[in-house]
């Protein structure tokens, strides 16, 4: 079943339900949400043509999630495009996407004529009223699981942003799969934390509409800001949270969580970036009567592996990746060009199935390298290159190793900058860290860990001192006390913009 068809068909079941609530309390029911989907869609479909591209640039209100189901039902790929984004960059994406069209709010609405094509401003419950006309007659779109359901533009954390496509097959595939393995239903309340223009909303949209909950809308002035998020879970009655690690570690360190808790929230995912063992241990004991599930998957798959997170986990130096669902087909590649898809093995993640994106809108060359094809000539399995590099134990259970441009030589040594940063993390006194390498033509590449302490009494001394007990000599780093980390869009570390920063630091030192 198609992700939009199974909100429509929730709203068959429960029409009087509240589908959406916001942060000023106003709802909109099942059927008031699908009423409004089909007539944006008759209006689009009149529009445009069958493919077309529809640009939403909209803050995190009714009117998105409306314009989202209105354009799948139209049979129009979506591509959510993230409002405080610098108009350069959405000029980038407009001209790269091609769209038909740009739904917007009536805030935006001159940001967004000024990018070219035509532009809708939509109303509180998706009425577009500039459309101009009446729209003619529209037969219902007919989409098939090859067809495109939306794109999705990388956060830009190791690179330059890239369209990924997602056809209706991949969002299905995973919507079937988190509705059996982390169930939503009518008495839950699914607080929507990250941007629409990331990955992780497409559960929180598609399963939890398709499931019969309540989506609570955390804007996005609200979202930035840890003592607002948390009185936003608390006042709704939040009962699931999907967030990036970052987000819920200054929702413990930075809130009333710590000390007041959430009782009604049952369920905390986290995906998009490691959350390691000692910040995680603060999150548990907020939140002792909490599921929290690690899973992880870049956006071109979404999600590959999961792992609910035991005492056990907790205890070790870094928190496993877990194992990978049914119908997902996780190999190792290693240095050698071997894939090996069982027992003990080391290398990058490479995965096959039906999770994986068709590729990179209109960059063939890039979809062609980012793909791997391997087995017998009869029988060839397309892989997608991660670019994580993991360890496959006896067991099966995958642990992350790091990226592989986060691999690096120094001192003519290999060194993994995600193994020092967990080590740095696990220390009392340290809030956030991030590495970063940097060349240097004597030993290759120097390291640098940048370091948000939690108190005054933190120093490099001291840190450099527990790096020299715990990592050999040469993977000890410079280290750099900052008041904050660089963050993309979704809240991740901007990794890109490391270098940058330490550059910084280094010119204000005398």
């Amino acid at each position: 079943m198609l992700i939009h068809e199974r909100v429509r068909r929730q709203a068959g079941l429960t029409p009087n339900a509240a589908a959406l609530v916001t942060e000023d309390g106003g709802v909109l029911s099942y059927g008031d949400l699908c009423r409004s989907a089909a007539t944006l869609a008759a209006l689009l479909a009149a529009e445009a043509a069958p493919g077309d591209r529809v640009v939403i640039l909209m803050r995190k209100r009714p009117a998105a999630v409306i314009a989202m189901l209105a354009a799948l039902r139209a049979g129009l790929p979506y591509l959510p495009l993230a409002a405080d984004w610098p108009s350069a960059r959405q000029r980038l994406i407009i001209a790269d996407a091609r769209p038909a069209l740009v739904l917007t709010d009536d805030d935006l609405a001159g940001a967004a004529a000024a990018l070219g094509p035509p532009c809708w401003v939509l109303g509180p419950f998706g009425q577009p009223p500039n459309a101009g006309r009446s729209p003619r007659q529209a037969s219902a779109a007919r989409m098939g699981m090859d067809d495109l359901a939306y794109i999705l533009y990388t956060s830009g954390s190791t690179g330059s942003p890239k369209g990924v496509m997602i056809s209706h097959g991949n969002a299905a595939f995973f919507v079937d799969w988190a509705c059996r393995e982390f169930p939503l239903g009518p008495g839950d309340r699914v607080a929507v934390h990250a941007p629409l223009h990331f990955d992780l909303p497409v559960y929180d949209i598609y399963a939890g509409l398709g499931s019969g909950a309540c989506l609570c809308l955390l804007p996005e002035r609200s979202a930035i800001f840890p003592e607002a998020t948390f009185r936003f879970l608390r006042d709704h009655g939040a009962t699931a949270l999907y967030a990036v690690p970052s987000a819920l570690h200054a929702l413990v360190t930075r809130s009333g969580l710590a000390s007041e808790g959430l009782p009604a929230l049952r369920q905390v995912l986290y995906a998009g970036e490691e959350y390691y063992p000692a910040p995680l241990r603060r999150l548990r004991a907020a939140l002792p009567h909490a599921a929290i599930a690690n899973l992880y998957g870049p956006i071109e798959t979404n999600v590959v592996t999961r792992l609910m997170v035991g005492t056990g986990h907790l205890a070790m130096q870094r928190i496993p990746l877990g194992t990978p669902p049914p119908g997902v087909r996780i190999a190792l590649l290693s240095d050698d060009g071997a894939v090996r898809a069982r027992g003990e093995a080391e290398g990058e993640i490479v995965v096959a199935g039906r999770c994986v994106t068709p590729g990179y809108l209109n960059q063939p060359a890039q979809t062609a390298t980012a793909m791997l094809q391997a087995g017998h000539a009869a029988a060839q399995v397309r892989f997608y290159r991660t670019g994580d590099y993991a360890l496959r134990d006896s067991a099966g259970l995958l642990h992350y190793l790091g990226r592989r441009d986060g691999l690096v030589k120094t001192r003519g040594m290999r060194v993994e900058l995600g193994e020092i940063e967990a080590v740095i993390a696990s220390l009392p006194g340290v809030s956030e860290v991030a590495a970063v390498a940097t060349p240097d033509p004597a030993i290759t590449a120097r390291v640098h860990a940048l370091v948000i302490p939690s108190g005054p009494d933190i120093t490099v001394a001291g840190i450099t001192g527990r790096c020299r007990d715990l990592l050999p000599g040469y993977m000890i780093p410079d280290i750099r006390l900052v008041g904050a980390l660089p963050r993309t869009s979704t809240g991740k570390i901007a990794r890109a913009e490391l270098r940058a920063v330490l550059a910084s630091h280094e010119e204000a030192e005398p």
